[in-house]
């Protein structure tokens, strides 16, 4: 029964005051919240497609397989933060001046060394998904035909701590497996007006949620000639049940009429997840790349009135130009300059429409001249959702920034940077 009147809330909310320092969106109030899609890494500029890319020099996260091609005896360190700011727009939207929101926050730190040939160990901070909205609307009460005023408040977020584990298990052939423990906690309000009591009747909900999760990853590349690398790549993701301490506060006014909590074994499904990309580099130095990520959310049978989840499909690419320069008989990379784009129809089927998202992406990055820093910056605009229906249309802009570092771990060696 959770989320039954979600549709009603979404196609007949009155947004107003959306401009704030986090941003919002009425559909992040369905299960866990909006998926993110980013990994915070190279692949940011590249339309997100880079499942069957690895680097000797940079982190990729999509894929735990791929930090088998790391350097040996380096340790490698990765922040990355992002801004974004989003549009709304559509019949719902009644103030047509703070109909935006905008934030900038912290996303990811990853670390990884190698401390063998054959394998790579890594760890990291993540976020899996966030939810945050807060809108009027319209409530039918169930059992009448009585029309009354609602206030729906949520915000809150789930994390993933991972733990990847990355071997070669023979020439060019790479699998890995990323543990993670997803996290989060959210906080979800609604509030009736004082017409059908003398005070607000306000539903408190405080969701803690906590599982495990696990991502295996593959990655196999070959040389087509003397000047063409191909490499393929597949992650599969398990079907995960997340388990949550469920509060419930029901008040009317100051005074408490239900106050209970308990433990919920199932209180959202993670569908199986899968995906595959192909990548080839030319000369070293023009990398074109094509992922594929399905979701299969229809099997786990979640609706509502006028609304379900369903089957998503993304579809990514991207190219990159890397500068490259030979020192001491090592490539050393000067600069990149990316651009992608991506398609994503996503879980949500509101009022018969699936949502989709489309976007474009542009990045670029440098290595700092005998340093072992480095600087990736991605910009991205986007378009979610439809007007259509009485439905709200996001227009995204993003900006990602992502720093990082290796330098030599448990060696003598002297020092090189590439």
């Amino acid at each position: 029964m959770k989320r039954y009147f979600v549709i009603g809330c979404i196609i007949h909310c009155s947004v107003t005051q959306l401009n704030a320092q986090n941003n919002t969106s009425p559909y992040s109030m369905i299960g866990i919240g909006d998926l993110e899609k980013s990994s915070f890494d190279r692949t940011s500029g590249m339309g997100h497609a880079g499942l069957a890319l690895s680097s000797n020099r940079f982190l990729y996260q999509g894929n735990p397989a791929s930090y088998a091609r790391l350097d040996e005896h380096f340790f490698y360190l990765e922040v990355s933060s992002r801004f974004k700011s989003v549009g709304y727009s559509g019949t719902a939207v009644t103030d047509p001046v703070n109909n935006w929101s905008a934030d900038m926050q912290f996303k990811k730190l990853a670390l990884a060394i190698k401390p063998a040939s054959r394998w790579a160990v890594g760890v990291g901070l993540m976020p899996y998904s966030t939810s945050n909205y807060s809108f009027n609307s319209k409530k039918v009460l169930q059992g009448s035909n009585l029309d009354i005023d609602a206030y729906y408040e949520g915000s809150g977020s789930t994390n993933q701590f991972y733990i990847t584990n990355s071997f070669a298990i023979a020439k060019n052939l790479f699998v890995g497996l990323q543990t993670s423990y997803l996290f989060g906690q959210m906080q979800e309000t609604e509030t009736l007006s004082q017409d059908i009591s003398d005070s607000a009747l306000s539903t408190n909900r405080n969701i803690v949620i906590g599982n495990p999760f696990l991502k295996l990853g593959l990655q196999y590349s070959f040389r087509v000639g003397k000047a063409i690398d191909l490499s393929l790549g597949a992650t599969l993701s398990n079907k995960t049940k997340l388990k949550a301490n469920y509060a419930l506060q029901v008040k009317d006014g100051n005074t408490i009429i239900l106050d209970d909590e308990y433990y919920k074994s199932n209180y959202f499904t993670l569908p199986l997840t899968y995906a595959t990309g192909v990548a080839a580099t030319y000369q070293n130095a023009y990398t074109v790349a094509f992922d594929y990520t399905y979701q299969g959310w229809s099997n786990l049978h979640y609706q509502g009135i006028n609304y379900s989840l369903v089957n998503s499909q993304r579809f990514s690419a991207g190219v990159e130009y890397s500068k490259k320069l030979k020192y001491l008989n090592q490539l050393y990379e000067k600069h990149f300059f990316q651009a992608g784009f991506f398609y994503n129809n996503s879980y949500l089927r509101i009022a018969g429409k699936q949502l989709n998202e489309y976007g474009a992406t542009f990045g670029a990055g440098m290595q700092l001249a005998r340093s072992g820093l480095g600087l990736q910056g991605a910009m991205e605009i986007g378009k979610r959702g439809t007007s259509d229906a009485g439905l709200i249309k996001e227009k995204y802009t993003q900006f990602t920034m992502t720093i990082s570092y290796r330098d030599f771990w448990r060696s003598r060696k002297m020092k090189r940077y590439d």
